[in-house]
């Protein structure tokens, strides 16, 4: 071989050495699992990186990542094997897995198990929004962590609002988080010294204990209501409550909930006490009485409601409720806590759209229906069962009268084939029920029909007229009536039939207006003038169960002008889209009637009272409702119910409400919000009855809040008892107060 030959091969393999090199120090390396090909891939990416065949590691440096999957490792130096996936980084070290972030000096971990060690490092949690610090943190799982010497909060910054330092501390999100030792600090004070702290760490629902409840009256005692949250499945779950009251004694309550779908779901409550305190008549006793109940001697005490919704095959629809009380007390003594009638009533409303009977109410309402929708018709049946909790209590005479069950099968307005009438149909059959009778009082049966016809008709361009007839059967069949004429046939019937003719306008006016608040704004007025009619008819002789048995002769001519007001404004989408938005920006209604009748008997009044309507809500500032009636004959209101609500762009607002009813009530009510700043706002609200001249309630508080913690503080007085309370809430920890 030739000295140029040998020169040649020198130079080319000099060449794909400094090649291979080059492509070492600069450039970018994935790491795959041979063995198992499904494994996840990791790729480096540094200035230098470079192959330790003798440890199996690849030792990266300089502006390292490395990724794989959800997670990525930046740092200044790491040695990675891809065999066992340990990993071993230092000089700012910032490690991503998924929406928890670590950064740290120095960290030992393994990229597949995400476990390790980390020296002086920071943790943040984002669901849960906790930042913890510690010398020495361990990764013991991919969402647990444990630390010696560290702290937590969920306030950002260097010198966090609060935090909560300990000797050791654990979190495992969707657990708990554990600590000993712990001071809770406020900014650099210390303020709270606790051996054990538990907290939850969850971002979904899990099985364990809830914030308690600490309160304290004349009536009760102390009080502590400690809940258990028990998250049984993915569609039901409970609830259950301890509550011990110094005076009282112990109320244990449980909840139970499912939600298939919307429209199969249910709650079922229920809460026991052994009360410890009766109303013996004396005057020691007094207080364990309210004012509008009678005596109550019994210690044994409950409330079971309950409200189910079920979706049924066919498309059937059925739906139960339950109300069963011990006494009549019982709502007036428990109306706050997590078990009290105010909390269950909001939580039926809000999820099932039905409410319960006032607490105040002594006949409480039980009902099981089942209902079915078509395009044009409806049906339903049935079952109410009234219970009657004086007459149960004092062993009285229920004459409560109940329905069971109750039938219903209508028809919506339609038309009549290809005539030019309408025709809409109401059938009932109701089936009566009293535990006890008198000669008046009586069980039976009802069956009522009553189909009604009408015809649109134009007048001409401006008007509409819509005469109407109703037919009307009802059949009776009772077993144990006696009429005022002596008379106990058990079949009875009666007809009837009434006329209605409506005759209406609508005039529009739409303006243009161009402007920040609207581009036009439609003004719609409609007048409207009704003649209802309905002959007399003798019903002496007919069973009463309720007012579909007594139907009274009518002869009333009814007049009426709406005025609405409707703006739309364009609105454009994050898309580009452009769409049109409308909103009733006023309502106002005036209304009378005329009662011929009475006029032609000569009696007097025939005009009713003039009424006026009106809901004025032209943007987010300001909202007005209204409903006055004025008496022509007497010259004065009957009633004048006002209210209204003023609003700035800060969120203070001012509500104020004035309630009038002649002879009956006359009261004022307004409540006051003040937002002094982004974090502190405060409120002041009053309710006074004007007829007694005494103040109903008042209330007043504030509230600070900032992004990891808010602080309330309340007070109130009410029915001759004042109270004080505050509530702290540490975000991410949970809240304490007391009352």
């Amino acid at each position: 071989m030739s000295c140029l030959s040998q020169k040649k091969g020198r130079l080319f393999l000099h060449g794909f050495v400094f090649l291979i090199l080059h492509l070492a120090l600069t450039g970018v390396v994935t790491a795959t699992g041979i063995d198992n090909p499904e494994e996840t891939s990791w790729q480096i990416s540094a200035q230098v990186v470079t192959f330790d065949s003798k440890r199996q590691l690849y030792i990266a440096e300089d502006d390292v990542v490395i990724t794989g999957g959800k997670t990525r490792l930046e740092a200044d130096y790491v040695e990675f094997s891809n065999q066992t996936k340990d990993a071993f980084a230092r000089g700012d070290v910032l490690l991503i897995s998924g929406k928890d972030s670590i950064k740290c000096d120095a960290m030992q971990i393994n990229l597949a198990t995400e476990t390790g060690s980390i020296r002086k490092g920071s943790i943040f949690i984002e669901e849960s929004n906790f930042h913890i610090v510690g010398e020495n943190i361990k990764k013991t799982g991919k969402f647990s962590y444990s630390a010696d010497k560290g702290s937590i909060t969920s306030c950002s910054g260097d010198v966090p609002d609060w935090k909560i330092s300990a000797k050791e501390i654990s979190v495992s999100i969707e657990g708990y988080g554990k600590a000993s030792h712990t001071v809770l600090w406020a900014k650099n004070a210390p303020v709270l010294y606790s051996p054990y702290l538990i907290f939850p760490a969850r971002t979904k629902r899990q099985t364990g204990l809830l914030i308690p409840r600490v309160s304290s009256s004349d009536r009760k005692g102390v009080e502590y209501e400690q809940p258990l949250f028990w998250a049984i499945s993915r569609d039901t779950d409970a609830t259950f409550y301890a509550n011990y009251m110094s005076e009282r004694g112990m109320k244990v309550g449980a909840e139970y909930r499912y939600m298939v779908n919307n429209r199969s779901k249910g709650s079922i409550h229920l809460d026991i006490l052994e009360d410890e305190k009766i109303d013996d008549g004396t005057d020691a006793t007094i207080d364990y009485r309210f004012d509008a109940t009678p005596q109550r001697t019994n210690t044994d005490r409950f409330w079971f409601r309950m409200k189910n919704d079920q979706q049924l095959p066919n498309g059937f629809t059925a739906k139960l409720d339950i109300d069963v009380v011990s006494d009549e007390d019982y709502l007036h003594e428990f109306r706050d806590g997590f078990t009290g009638y105010d909390e269950t009533k909001e939580y039926f409303e809000a999820v099932h759209g039905r409410s319960l009977d006032e607490y105040d109410d002594f006949t409480r309402k039980n009902t099981l229906s089942l209902t079915k929708s078509w395009s044009n018709y409806s049906f339903k049946m049935d079952g109410i069962w009234f219970d009657d909790v004086r007459a149960r209590r004092a062993d009285m005479a229920d004459t409560t009268l109940q329905t069971l069950p109750s039938f219903r099968f209508d028809v919506a307005k339609q038309r009549l084939g290809t005539f030019p009438f309408y025709y809409s149909l109401e059938t009932e059959h109701t089936s009566f029920y009293r535990k006890e009778t008198t000669s008046t009082l009586v069980k039976g049966q009802r069956t009522d029909l009553y189909p009604r016809f009408s015809t649109p008709l134009k007048l001409g361009r401006f008007f509409t007229f819509e005469p109407s007839l109703g037919l009307r059967e009802t059949i009776y069949y009772t077993s144990d009536f006696t009429d005022s004429e002596g008379n106990s046939e058990s079949f009875r019937t009666r007809e009837l039939y009434d006329m209605e003719a409506v005759l209406s306008s609508k005039v529009i006016k739409i303006f243009d207006t161009a402007n920040a608040f609207a581009e036009k704004i439609k003004h719609e007025i409609t007048p409207e003038l009704t003649y209802a009619f309905t002959p007399y008819t003798g019903q002496d002789t007919l069973p009463f169960f309720d007012d579909t048995d007594r139907i009274e002769e009518e002869n009333r001519l009814t007049w009426s002008i709406t005025n609405r007001f409707i703006t739309r404004k364009n609105r454009t989408t994050p898309q580009g889209e452009t769409s049109a938005f409308y909103r009733e920006i006023a309502y106002v209604k005036f209304s009378q009637s005329y009662d011929i009748k009475r006029e032609r008997d000569n009696l007097p009044d025939p005009f009713s009272d003039l009424s006026l309507e009106i809901e004025f809500n032209p943007g987010n500032f300001l909202t007005l409702d209204s409903e006055i009636d004025w008496s022509p004959n007497s010259n004065e209101f009957t009633l004048f119910n006002v209210g209204s609500t003023i609003r700035d762009y800060r969120g203070d607002s001012l509500r104020t409400e004035y309630r009038y009813e002649r002879d009956l009530s006359e009261s004022l009510y307004g409540k006051v919000d003040i937002r002094i700043n982004d974090r502190l706002s405060c409120y002041y609200s009053v309710e006074k009855n004007l007829m007694d001249d005494k103040t109903v309630e008042t209330r007043a508080g504030f509230s600070y809040k900032k992004a990891c913690w808010w602080f309330n503080l309340f007070f109130e007085e009410s029915n001759n008892e004042t109270s004080i309370a505050f509530l702290i809430n540490l975000v991410g920890i949970g809240a304490f107060g007391t009352k």
